[in-house]
């Protein structure tokens, strides 16, 4: 917004200064006919001085009898046209000037409104203003798939015109990790954090894409990154949650459920990434739990019983997960034309984010097929299909190969589906073009 405002402040310069000018010109316009006609000035009392001169040497000459008196008149007219004469041709040459300077203003009035468009669009303005305004009504949720994917195109042209735009770059970053482009995303983040190696809340991002494009595996980069973030931001939520996937995959339940409390600690109760924290942290409970209840002896008695009680919370759990998975059967529509590799996307997602829930990758030679979205195909922790009870599921045949939906692409979809319906037997067929 400010490089807004200092663009509109250098168009109306132009525009004040032309409002100026008529003020300006007049005033010039009467120093220099004070200047030019001011017979106490050395010009006006030179013409003066010379007529009377003249006029002396006329009458000097009618008083000798060199002259008659018609003669002498005759020659005091023309004296008197001369100088007369003289005057206008000053006269003239100023009004001459003053056209010039109505020319010129006239010029100005034409030429700075052009000028300034011209500006205007060779510096990108227009284009930036399109871009804020698309983004902003996607962030309020008034955007269609045309505009989403039309906003991911002038983020990849302005980071390729502007490299050094990080915001721009963190902005494209996002949404490529939420159309579930890892490794455009990753490239993004890579070239963020190389450049502003103190970010430790986009190192944190970094970290999870690498997560995510290792198949929601924990390797030693995204450790290293992690520690990075803790190091000089302990209580990041992400890096915290990261931290405690790293402990529980190594068995080190009680480092689990301490990262896990300490990101939720954070966050605001009932959200759905703390709904999500929640849960690992009774994970790490039960598998506590689970542990102390094989040891054995008097010693732990107490801890077996507890144990006990949270296996079976545990169980109840495994029991009802089957209750947040969707099975839907995709299939082709007859009039759609595709090469049997292209990319076909099934995911569920809500109404208020385009961010898929979870999601599954096929080719259009696997259709038709069925497929089951479940926690196992969330994208990122705290947005899982356990955290909503109403649904949007979208099969759509990616023409271009862009994990974004964009134009040309092909789709079907049911626009609601509640959470009592999930188990339901479930078929979308791809026939609508976008």
């Amino acid at each position: 917004m400010i490089d807004l405002w200092m663009v509109l402040a250098l168009l109306l310069l132009p525009l004040a200064l032309l409002i100026a000018w008529p003020v300006v010109a007049k005033v010039r316009e009467r120093k220099t006919r004070r200047a030019e006609f001011n017979t106490d000035g050395p010009e006006g009392a030179s013409q003066a001085a010379l007529y009377r001169e003249h006029l002396a040497e006329i009458e000097q000459s009618r008083a000798d009898g060199a002259i008659d008196e018609a003669q002498y008149v005759s020659l005091k007219t023309e004296l008197a046209r001369k100088l007369l004469a003289e005057e206008q041709g000053g006269s003239y040459q100023l009004a001459q000037r003053r056209d010039g300077g109505r020319g010129l203003l006239f010029a100005l009035a034409f030429a700075v409104p052009l000028v300034a468009l011209g500006l205007y669009f060779y510096w990108g303005a227009h284009d930036d203003v399109a871009l804020y305004r698309d983004i902003v009504a996607s962030q309020s949720g008034a955007s269609d798939m045309v505009v989403e994917a039309r906003i991911t195109q002038q983020l990849r042209k302005r980071v390729e015109s502007h490299p050094d735009d990080l915001n721009s770059r963190y902005m494209l970053a996002q949404r490529l990790l939420v159309s579930n482009d890892i490794q455009g995303a990753l490239a993004q983040y890579r070239y963020i954090v190389a450049e502003e190696p103190e970010a430790v809340n986009i190192r944190a991002e970094l970290a999870q894409a690498l997560f995510f494009a290792n198949g929601s595996k924990i390797t030693a980069e995204v450790i290293r990154e992690v520690d990075l973030v803790l190091a000089t931001q302990p209580s990041n939520t992400t890096a915290l949650g990261l931290a405690g996937i790293a402990a529980f995959e190594r068995e080190d339940y009680a480092a689990a459920k301490s990262h896990w409390q300490r990101a939720l600690n954070q966050l605001t109760p009932g959200s759905n990434a703390a709904q999500a924290l929640a849960a690992g942290v009774q994970r790490a409970e039960a598998a506590l739990a689970k542990v102390g209840s094989e040891v054995g002896g008097e010693a732990v008695a107490e801890s077996t019983s507890v144990a006990s009680q949270s296996a079976d919370e545990g169980a109840s759990k495994a029991q009802t997960a089957g209750e947040n998975s969707i099975a839907v059967t995709v299939s082709l529509g007859d009039a759609v034309k595709y090469s049997p590799s292209t990319p076909v996307f099934v995911y569920a997602r809500t109404a208020e984010s385009p961010m898929p829930l979870a999601i599954v990758r096929l080719t259009a030679a696997d259709l038709p097929a069925r497929v089951v979205l479940d926690e196992s195909r969330a994208m990122m922790p705290g947005r899982s299909l356990k955290t909503v009870d109403q649904v949007q599921v979208v099969a759509r045949l990616a023409v271009g190969g862009n994990a974004r939906p964009a134009p040309g692409d092909w789709q079907g979809e049911v626009k609601t589906l509640a959470k009592e319906d999930w188990s339901k037997p479930l078929s979308i067929v791809i026939d609508q073009q976008i």
